[in-house]
């Protein structure tokens, strides 16, 4: 899935992945977060998620990631109107009060140029990218962890052969070969999805079920 594809989905406002009142569970989930802190939070693929103004309320800095400029701009004229613009290498990033939005390919984002995270808010966006392309995502991952970075992680698991991605379906053995190694995986959230409530999804093949997954991965 090449970034042009997300570029022109969001230039023809089909957006159909977007989620206009952010993941309900979200707040619940952060309450019960046990961290050393709650300094700066890192999201990739941020689009203009509500999510982002939820984990605001809890950290004192939202760092999001996001290929389309649309996107941010979008979500700063409705929550952060007061912003500065900057560039860096192929990226812009606009600064306010409680965000930074680095406009560009995650995959060349610089962690030199970003604060330690305390924690990683995966929302979708690890199932956005084909299998071929997701080691280089969870690589760069890894690249802005420290040894107290915990990561919040949503996905989907279904019957790949029935109907193509995005979203991809992501197994767990695939994230524990991803992620494994250095962290330990809790289960917050499982949800066997009544397909039928995603008709795009039926009529793009899929028939045998959906499951939905939010994970903790701490050190």
């Amino acid at each position: 899935m090449e970034l042009s594809y997300w570029l022109s989905r969001w230039n023809k406002n089909k957006i159909g992945f977007h989620m206009p009142e952010g993941y309900a569970s979200l707040p619940k989930h952060l309450n019960q977060l046990k961290l050393p802190y709650f300094k700066n939070v890192l999201v990739p693929l941020c689009g203009k998620s509500l999510d982002l103004l939820t984990l605001s309320e809890y950290f004192d800095h939202v760092t999001g990631a996001e290929i389309s400029e649309k996107a941010v701009l979008e979500f700063l004229a409705e929550h952060q109107p007061e912003h500065t613009k900057s560039t860096f290498a192929d990226f812009s990033i606009y600064r306010s009060e409680s965000f930074t939005f680095w406009c560009g390919d995650f995959l060349k984002l610089p962690p030199r140029k970003t604060p330690p995270f305390d924690l990683i808010y995966d929302k979708a966006a690890l199932v956005a990218l084909p299998p071929e392309k997701r080691p280089a995502y969870a690589e760069k991952i890894h690249s802005f962890c420290s040894e107290q970075t915990a990561i919040l992680l949503h996905h989907f698991i279904y019957n790949q052969e029935e109907m193509p991605g995005p979203p991809f379906s992501v197994s767990d053995a695939e994230i524990n070969r991803l992620f494994g190694k250095n962290f330990q995986t809790a289960l917050l959230e499982r949800e066997n999805q009544d397909i039928h409530r995603f008709k795009k999804f039926v009529k793009r093949g899929l028939k045998s079920g959906l499951l939905e997954q939010f994970l903790l991965l701490t050190p």
